[in-house]
């Protein structure tokens, strides 16, 4: 029962209680005496039923009549694919079926018709500042013509404090994990590590091929990482990735603001160089940004977090790969053959699986279960040391007999009659 018939209900059990009468029930429901007279009887006869609508669960006249069939007919022959609202109009205009727009929708819904889902607009919500300065750090590279149309394009990669809007950033040639490693080091030297970053999905942060990703999955594995994700993890650094520009706007205001002033002011000093710009930015754009859209936290707390000691800030934000080491106790990386000498005997490496640390500053580090092995540079690999063997003389074939098939005429290898004696 919907409200009116319960309130109905109500009424109509006053009136056989004789507490009302039909007239008065009538009144009090705004019915005519007529129409409450009606009500009363079918609630003699039937009871509660009585005075629910009699089409109640019942479908309509129209919907399993020979109109349905003909517009889901037409739907499925004639227009595959199109929208309720677009088979509609030519269900009107070609075949003569006029249906209103909610019920063709309804029927093509039912019948799995619809091409497509109806658009829901995403709900976003304003998302509030952090209050601890290094709780969290907006991360993000802006390529762009820097000094000028006629220079090639430079990347500009910034890092924003979300709790004071403090800004960190520094120009680069390109951008990819060495330079990122190289700005995350800068900044935790000068002021220590953060407790999360918020990235965009590019690919220095996050691996996007999904097929590796679907295969670690089958394996049982965890979700694989790039190199500057497994620097993070080592230092225990949180990762949020982004799932549209709008999420990380700070950063993108910021980068707005950039393309803007420093542009203007790089044109106007004639700035040209990419160490040149880093020095104006550190010691003077920086500064006065700050003082523009700096902001006082809420909280006046510093939650970064000091360098840890036992590990090496360039022994992290480096590219790290494993390599198999050979029975010669030799690795080969990136075209260099490294031999790892006898004092690691006890750890019967040959065979194993150890991590090759190749730093920013171009040199190498190899490590075993967190151990440093020393190892030495080899020109080229080692030629065995067995000697040489003599050279062989050629080969002569002996001459053939007289018998041979070859000696032979073609009748004479019937007769035997030899073709020459010589």
């Amino acid at each position: 029962m919907n409200v009116m018939e319960r309130r109905r209900l109500t009424v109509f059990s006053q009136v056989q209680d004789q507490a009302l009468s039909v007239a008065q029930a009538g009144r009090l429901l705004g019915l005519s005496e007529r129409q409450a007279r009606r009500l009363w009887q079918r609630y003699r006869q039937r009871g509660d039923a009585g005075l629910v609508h009699g089409l109640r669960g019942r479908p309509g006249n129209a919907a399993h009549g020979e109109l349905r069939g003909k517009v889901l007919a037409a739907c499925r022959g004639k227009y595959p694919g199109f929208s309720s609202a677009h088979a509609r109009d030519f269900l009107a205009q070609k075949d003569r079926l006029g249906v209103p727009r909610t019920t063709c929708w309804r029927w093509m819904k039912a019948d799995g018709l619809i091409a497509a889902p109806r658009r829901v607009q995403p709900h976003r919500r304003r998302r509030e500042r952090r209050g601890a300065v290094g709780e969290l750090l907006q991360m993000d590279g802006s390529t762009h013509a820097w000094f000028g149309p006629a220079l090639p394009h430079a990347v500009l990669f910034v890092m924003i404090d979300d709790a004071s809007s403090r800004v960190w950033a520094r120009f680069y040639a390109t951008e990819d994990t060495a330079t990122a490693f190289d700005l995350f080091g800068r900044y935790a030297r000068q002021r220590g590590l953060p407790l999360a970053l918020y990235v965009d999905c590019d690919s220095i942060y996050r691996v996007n091929d999904e097929p590796a990703r679907q295969r670690a999955r089958e394996r049982g594995q965890k979700e694989p990482v790039t190199q500057f994700g497994r620097a993070m993890a080592q230092l225990g650094v949180g990762m949020i990735f982004a799932g549209s520009p709008q999420a990380k706007g700070r950063v993108e205001r910021v980068n707005r603001t950039f393309q803007d002033r420093l542009v203007k002011e790089l044109a106007l000093l004639g700035i040209t160089t990419i160490a040149a710009a880093n020095i104006y930015l550190e010691k003077t754009f920086l500064q006065s940004l700050h003082t523009l859209i700096g902001r006082t936290p809420a909280s006046g707390v510093n939650v970064h977090r000091p360098l840890p000691r036992h590990l090496p800030l360039e022994d992290v934000l480096c590219v790290v790969e494993t390599r198999v080491v050979g029975q010669d106790w030799c690795v080969r990386i990136g075209g260099r053959i490294l031999q790892i000498p006898r004092r690691h005997q006890g750890l019967a490496l040959a065979g194993k699986t150890i991590q090759v640390l190749q730093r920013a500053d171009g040199t190498l580090a190899l490590r075993y279960q967190e151990q440093p092995l020393s190892f030495s540079q080899l020109a080229s690999r080692p030629v065995s040391k067995a000697l040489p063997r003599p050279p062989r003389e050629p080969y002569t074939p002996p001459p053939p007999a007289l018998t041979h098939p070859w000696k032979r005429s073609y009748k004479g290898m019937r007769g035997g009659i030899p073709r020459s004696t010589k």
